[in-house]
């Protein structure tokens, strides 16, 4: 959903097109940070996106705006741009920007651009693009200050002014010894309030928080967070400095894995969001499997059900409860796995002390179970009142709910935990287990319930 000023500007900009306006469109745009453009663009189709795209000020913003986008949406705009246009917006991203960029490009257009740019530069992406993207390697940049230990604090603050835009991050100085290993980390404060002569060897932080080349980037996000750090240093195996993944790059890989992991949990993944005729049928194979795992399930509750015919013939007033008992026993599995499966994203939760969440999530269920079961209860009575069998109903309605919200938080619970132990991906399989499950088991606790206090 855009903000107030987000949607004035796309209203502006649909309008000015609208008009023919040109001129006063690319006032807009140059007025307007590069960023809300690319929030825009996600709702204008092809031609206006193309419109918008070619009247933007210069290719600085374009660069800028592009590294905002959605992949799909920059394979999109850049796929039919010329060539000698398509190397101008990549010469002015950040290295790790216009790696990701590269690596979405169709191959053909990625060995064009590689072989228009200069060497040395085709040589350096080249080698970030053999890292998986998804590692530390694949999302750092190579833009970095850093110094040998003997260098003063003085050498330091003047050669961080001499270097202006080639540096990423000027907040941290990484300092070296004689063979380029990383030994050190000298903030810019520390810096700037020492005397001028103080080598950085007694400035330094010794204890550096670092990360491989091939450390998965959650990780890396995580150790951000975990140190408060505006950039993680990367280094080979031999220790060697060789990048930074700066701040923005770990905003972008926590939401990248929230989003992965929701998408996930519903079957689907960023082809969601892709236009095209091919993401219908993309999306179609990718939710599928998963919506056939929770059909097999609703089909054994329905067969489950059938089990005691006999039962809802004798006591029709059953069957009225079973939406609810179904529906309270999922809410509270689903809240429950999702809790789990994302504790176990962030690291809050872990297979080590799985026990002690179990126990807490099934007390939770009991509790809400009696609360809930009560209600119900007390409906059931007011409901049928004076009708023969209604305390045995209400009774029934009342445990069965809160057998199932018990049943239904402890399977939310040891359904991701016991996946993570196997190494399956929990976002990729709790939904339709936990669904599944949930119906069969709240199903069977209802029916025997029924069968124990009210029996025919």
């Amino acid at each position: 959903m855009l903000n107030p000023r987000l949607k004035l500007l796309l209203e502006s900009v649909q309008k000015l097109q609208r008009r023919g306006a040109d001129t006063h469109i690319k006032r807009v745009l140059a007025k307007s940070h590069p960023a809300d453009v690319a929030s825009i663009m996600r709702f204008l189709d092809d031609r206006q996106q193309r419109h918008v795209f070619n009247l933007m000020a210069d290719d600085e913003s374009r660069a800028e705006m592009i590294s905002e986008l959605d992949p799909h949406l920059q394979v999109q705009l850049l796929s039919d741009t010329p060539l000698n246009r398509l190397k101008a917006i990549v010469e002015q991203m950040s290295d790790d920007d216009r790696t990701d960029l590269i690596g979405e490009l169709p191959e053909e257009l990625q060995g064009e651009l590689l072989k228009a740019m200069a060497p040395a530069e085709a040589e350096g992406l080249e080698a970030l693009l053999s890292y998986a993207v998804d590692t530390a390697g694949g999302i750092m940049s190579t833009e970095f200050f850093s110094m040998l230990e003997d260098t003063t604090a003085e050498e330091a603050v003047r050669a961080l002014q001499t270097a202006g835009d080639d540096v990423e991050m000027a907040f941290y100085v990484y300092v070296l010894n004689e063979h380029d290993h990383l030994v050190g980390v000298v903030s810019l404060r520390a810096l700037v309030t020492h005397a001028a002569q103080t080598p950085l060897r007694e400035l330094m932080t010794s204890d550096v928080i670092s990360a491989r080349i091939t450390t998965d980037q959650e990780e890396v996000a995580r150790l951000a967070a975990r140190y408060n750090l505006l950039a993680v240093p990367v280094v080979d195996d031999a220790n060697k400095l060789v990048g930074i993944v700066t701040i923005d790059d770990v905003i972008d890989v926590i939401r990248e894995e929230a989003t992965e992991d929701i998408l996930k949990m519903a079957g689907a993944d960023e082809s969601a969001y892709e236009g095209g005729e091919g993401s219908v049928f993309k999306n179609v194979r990718r939710r599928a499997p998963w919506l056939f795992a929770t059909w097999l399930g609703g089909l054994g509750a329905s067969l489950l059900i059938g089990l005691f015919e006999h039962q809802l013939n004798a006591q029709v007033a059953l069957a009225a409860f079973i939406p609810v008992v179904l529906g309270m026993g999922g809410n509270v599995g689903i809240q429950t796995a999702t809790i789990i499966v994302r504790g176990l994203a962030t690291g809050k939760v872990s297979t080590g002390v799985g026990l002690s969440y179990l126990s807490r999530e099934g007390g939770i269920g009991l509790i809400l179970g009696i609360l809930f079961g009560s209600l119900l209860a007390i409906f059931a009575l007011v409901r049928y009142y004076g009708e023969p069998g209604t305390g045995a109903l209400a009774a029934t309605v009342g445990l069965s709910i809160c057998s199932s919200m018990l049943v239904s938080a402890t399977v939310g619970a040891v359904i991701p935990l016991a996946l993570e132990r196997l190494r399956i991906d929990p976002a990729v399989a709790t939904g339709p287990l936990v669904t599944t499950m949930v119906d069969l088991l709240a199903i069977l606790a209802y029916f025997m319930v029924a069968s124990l206090l009210a029996p025919i």
